[in-house]
């Protein structure tokens, strides 16, 4: 397992978003398709950092929150983003009836918001969890850790 930690601005991500796209790139190029798994608690930032960091892709899509819809797919020249909320989800039999297996890790790069909800559900190989911690209006911390297997 390998760990990184940032303490930045929400103005200043390209560090993060750098360390972001150097290892889903490194897992693409190993043929493991990646699980980005957010944490961090209401308002902390999580559908903008995924806002943010995918509007560096070429694409036309404007990455909203998937509360409602529980999930919304964005295409890039790069890859498909599946971006997910389980915020929403009360049980987990839910999970079977959406189908979210038949997409996590199979194609592109899914995103997940309060992940926690599917950890027992959740492919292993390929997690990458983010967690973001609300410091101040400006500032959050940003924990990366990944495993290369």
């Amino acid at each position: 397992m390998k760990k990184v930690f940032l303490g930045l601005a929400e103005s200043e991500l390209d560090p993060v978003f750098l360390t972001l796209d150097k290892i889903l790139f490194e897992m693409q190029s190993k043929g493991v398709v990646p699980i980005v798994l957010l944490s961090g608690s209401m308002g902390a930032g999580k559908t903008t950092f995924v806002r943010n960091w995918f509007s560096r892709f070429t694409t036309k899509s404007q990455v909203n929150s998937p509360s409602f819809s529980l999930y919304n797919v964005y295409d890039s020249d790069q890859f498909r983003l599946y971006h997910f909320d389980l915020y929403r989800i009360q049980n987990p039999t839910e999970f079977a009836e959406l189908g979210f297996e038949e997409i996590w890790g199979e194609d592109g790069v899914s995103i997940i918001e309060w992940w926690e909800k599917g950890r027992d559900i959740i492919p292993q190989i390929g997690r990458i969890h983010i967690e973001i911690h609300f410091e101040d209006l400006e500032t959050r911390d940003y924990t990366i850790d990944w495993s290369e297997k």
